[in-house]
């Protein structure tokens, strides 16, 4: 039960910071760009905002699991921990930054 209600507070605190960070860069005149960790799933965060428009979403989920899948988990992560979830190595860097970059240039510009 104690665990439970710390998964509820941390989960309660990510979705309220989420939605400040949102409300902060929207009053700049600043789409957000909303990114998940590697290997995981992007719909939490679009559940976080659902119905709303104008939020960019990068799924690394997908690119980071055929990259590993072709290569291995070391190529692109120096660690693990909850199961799929690690520090990037440079090369996992490099990943997360073009498909961040390429997602932006196809949402904001249309490339």
């Amino acid at each position: 039960e104690k665990q439970t209600r710390k998964n509820e507070n941390f989960y309660r605190n990510f979705v309220y910071n989420y939605q400040k960070l949102k409300e902060i860069v929207v009053q700049r005149g600043i789409k957000l760009v909303c990114v998940q960790y590697p290997m995981r799933s992007s719909e939490p965060l679009k559940n976080i905002f659902e119905g709303e428009k104008g939020i960019i979403f990068v799924d690394n989920e997908k690119i980071f699991k055929e990259s590993v899948k072709k290569q291995s988990y070391a190529e692109y992560f120096v660690d693990i921990f909850g199961c799929d979830l690690g520090h990037c190595t440079a090369k996992g860097n490099r990943l997360l930054a073009e498909n961040i970059a390429d997602v932006i240039l196809k949402n904001i510009f249309g490339k």
